[in-house]
Order: C-alpha cells, then sequence, then structure tokens
C-alpha cells in the first residue's frame, strides 16, 4: 500500500509557481505586441493563485514576510489516487478526442464537453460522497477537503451525465452520439483510477480465505476496521485477508472497455455503447459490492448506495434499449448519428455585433 507516492518540497513550487506566472506573463506581453488580437492570458493569475495557496496552506501564513520563508514548510503530499484520477482523465480526454472525430465531432467542442464533464463528475462524486457519510462533516468546509473523506463512483457518473447532456444541448449534438464517444472513456477511467484505492487502501473488500485474498499493512483503513470489529490484535503484521475488490473493479473497467470498443465497430445504432456500459457495469459493480468490506457506502434498505444505482441504472438502461431497438427496426437509418454530418452552426458573436451595427 502506498497512498503517498512522493512528498514534494512546498517552497521550491512556491517559487516555481511564481516564475511560471512572471515567464508567461511577459511571453503574453510579447506575443501581443506582434499580434493584438491575441487575447491576454489568465495563465500567470492562476499560476500566482496557486502560490498564494502554497503560501497559506503549506507555509502557515496567507500574507508574505521575511518570517515565514526562514520557517519549514509541509511538504506537498502526491496522494497515489490522486495520480491514478489524473491519469485516467488524461488518458480518457485523447480517447474521447480520437472517437469524436470517428464519430463527426469537432474536437474543439469535444474537449469542452469533456472538461466540463470531467469537472461535474468530481464534484458529483463528492456531493454523493457527502449525502451518505453527513455524519463526517461537522464542518462545513471540510467538504470542500477532498482528503477528507471520499469519493462514490456513481455520484460522479451522474455529474458527469447531467454535464454532458447539457453541453450537447447547447452545442446541437445529439446525446446518443456523444455518449458512444464517452463511455469507453468512463470505463477505461474506471480501471485506472481504482488502481488508486488499491494503493491507497480504500473500498476493501470482506475478509476472506480465497488464494488470492491480499492483506493490508497497519494504518491501512482495513487494518483499523479489523482491529475494532473483527478482534485483529493492535500489534499484528497485517489486516485480515480479504477480497481484492479493488482489482476487482479495476478489471471490470478494462474489460469493459475492450468489450465497449468491439461494440463500436459492430454497433447497428447509436446508444448502444453507452447502454453496454450501463448494463454491464450496473450489474458487475452490484455483484462486486456483495464482496466489499468497507462501511463508508451508505445504504438503501439492505442495498449499499452504489447496488441501488447501479440496479436502477440497469433497468433504465433495459428499458432505453428496448425503445431504441424499436425505432432502429422501423427505420434502421434514424438512429445512425456517427454516419450524419453534425448540424452545430450557431450565430457568432461577431455576426451578431454586425447586424446590431446594421440596425443602427
Amino acid at each position: 500500500m502506498f497512498p503517498i507516492l512522493a512528498q514534494i518540497p512546498s517552497k521550491a513550487l512556491f517559487a516555481l509557481a511564481l516564475l511560471l506566472a512572471v515567464g508567461t506573463a511577459l511571453w503574453n506581453v510579447r506575443a501581443r505586441r506582434r499580434n493584438r488580437e491575441i487575447p491576454r492570458s489568465s495563465t500567470p493569475l492562476y499560476l500566482v493563485l496557486g502560490a498564494w495557496l502554497l503560501l497559506g496552506l503549506r507555509g502557515g501564513a496567507w500574507f508574505p514576510s521575511v518570517g515565514i520563508f526562514a520557517e519549514e514548510w509541509k511538504p506537498v503530499p502526491i496522494f497515489a489516487y490522486g495520480v491514478m484520477l489524473g491519469t485516467s482523465m488524461v488518458v480518457g480526454w485523447f480517447l474521447a478526442l480520437r472517437l469524436a472525430e470517428k464519430d463527426g465531432i469537432p474536437r474543439e467542442q469535444a474537449g469542452a464537453i469533456y472538461m466540463w464533464t470531467a469537472v461535474w463528475a468530481i464534484i458529483g462524486a463528492r456531493v454523493l460522497y457527502v449525502l451518505t457519510e453527513l455524519h463526517e462533516f461537522r464542518n462545513p468546509f471540510d467538504v470542500f477537503m477532498l482528503n477528507k473523506g471520499g469519493l462514490v463512483a456513481y455520484g460522479g457518473m451522474v455529474g458527469g451525465f447531467l454535464a454532458s447532456w447539457y453541453g450537447c444541448r447547447k452545442r446541437k449534438i445529439q446525446l446518443l452520439r456523444w455518449a458512444d464517444v464517452s463511455a469507453p472513456s468512463v470505463v477505461l477511467g474506471t480501471g485506472i483510477t481504482r488502481v488508486g484505492c488499491l494503493l491507497y487502501g480504500c473500498d476493501y473488500g470482506r475478509p476472506t480465505d480465497l488464494p488470492w485474498a491480499i492483506r493490508f499493512p497497519p494504518g491501512a483503513p482495513a487494518f483499523h476496521d479489523h482491529v475494532a470489529n473483527f478482534g485483529l490484535a493492535q500489534d499484528a503484521a497485517a489486516s485480515l485477508p480479504v477480497h481484492p475488490t479493488q482489482i476487482y473493479e479495476s478489471l471490470t473497467g478494462f474489460a469493459l472497455f475492450a468489450l465497449l470498443m468491439c461494440l463500436r465497430r459492430v454497433r447497428k445504432f447509436s446508444g448502444e455503447v453507452f447502454l453496454g456500459w450501463v448494463i454491464g457495469y450496473g450489474l458487475l459493480r452490484s455483484l462486486i459490492e456483495v464482496y466489499r468490506g468497507d462501511a463508508d457506502r451508505g445504504w438503501v434498505g439492505p442495498l449499499s448506495t452504489s447496488q441501488f444505482i447501479g440496479l436502477l441504472s440497469v433497468v433504465a438502461g433495459v428499458a432505453l434499449l428496448l425503445a431504441l431497438l424499436k425505432k432502429h427496426r422501423a427505420d434502421p437509418s434514424s438512429l445512425r448519428f456517427w454516419e450524419t454530418p453534425l448540424q452545430t452552426a450557431a450565430p457568432a458573436a461577431a455576426p451578431r455585433a454586425q447586424r446590431r451595427r446594421h440596425k443602427r
């Protein structure tokens, strides 16, 4: 278990952020002198903001002083889960842009939808965790501290879906066209992110004597759970052997990714790939939940929150699949959106300004 992969000196990051802020500001000024149409860059502002956050959160003071730079600053931990989550988003970005191009969605449109989908996926994942574990958040500000508590995958999927729906509606892109592009990115991201869960030690399984069971070292959530609830000795060398549910979910993500990429080759109508993910992941995630041992999942009656949402999504997915099959049989060409040109034309700002001048 490696919850923290590295510790980066925060003073060095602070200095680097300021140097980059000055460098990018000078580069932008020089570029604008050559071409006045180049917009002013907001990157220096973000870098200064990052340096200020390092000063306050790691240095212990929100206003710079000579004394604060003479003191020791807390290093910036690089968490395994954060690295895997970031990796999944970067990999998903390139995959989504590639698939979008094949399905007739412009790269800039796909990039914008993906970016906001990723942002709202994280927000949704955090919101669902907070709702299922309200007792952990007596201080409202703890909601924004991602190192306190965690994320729930299905919350991210719901948040990401709503963001995708809005982004597609705004750009006049059929939602099912985009859904078949984004679904492979989501399941591949699931496979990568769950590696982070394994390294961090969260989302562990129930005790088992199966030959592929794994143990976690002292300090891991599973170790504390087994000491408190299973009679494990405080000085034990490791936790009880448990189901490697993180590996189960990671393999599920990789297997579904392979299945969806094959399905894209033989699909008959748009939405088929997306529903393959919804139904497949809903069933497999609900099964894996049976072997989960961590208590921080929330419950809806006898079902965990993820089981409840997963089974509900399977029912909704099957219903939508039957509806799309019926429409496809009535008109086989009506739902093959990837074969038709995308109509996304919208009046731009410049033409609108010209029309206002003409009206004068």
